[in-house]
């Protein structure tokens, strides 16, 4: 589990990615606290909850994210928001989908997770 932990932290990192071509404007931003879920695709696979909270300055997303498996891991995270979508490019890559309150994707690092994430008050 705790290899688990690792990866999904390494891939939350690795996800957010800025494209090469000139992204949409932002359609929000998603600057507050965040918490969900995250659960591993292969091996021994693994889940756990997230929570953490992003900044957002122009199309540049930020933020802390708490880790939560076998182990308690923190992480930075980076990437760029074009329209509804953030390609992440720190510490993983990966795209994270905006809908409303709600945040979903995958982030791919050794293996792949899914994310959910809902804005917190």
């Amino acid at each position: 589990m705790r290899t688990g932990t690792c990866l999904l932290l390494a891939a939350i990192l690795l996800t957010v990615s800025a494209c090469a071509t000139t992204p949409a404007p932002p359609a929000a931003n998603v600057s507050g606290h965040w918490a969900g879920t995250w659960w591993a695709f292969e091996g021994a696979g693994g889940s756990g909850e997230l929570k953490g909270t992003l900044l957002q300055e122009a199309a540049r997303v930020n933020g802390q994210i708490t880790v939560i498996g076998q182990t308690v891991r923190e992480t930075f995270i980076s990437g760029v928001m074009s329209g509804n979508q953030i390609a992440l490019d720190t510490p993983n890559q990966g795209t994270l989908v905006l809908n409303g309150d709600e945040m979903t994707g995958v982030i791919s690092g050794l293996t792949s997770f899914r994310v959910m994430m809902r804005r917190q008050p």
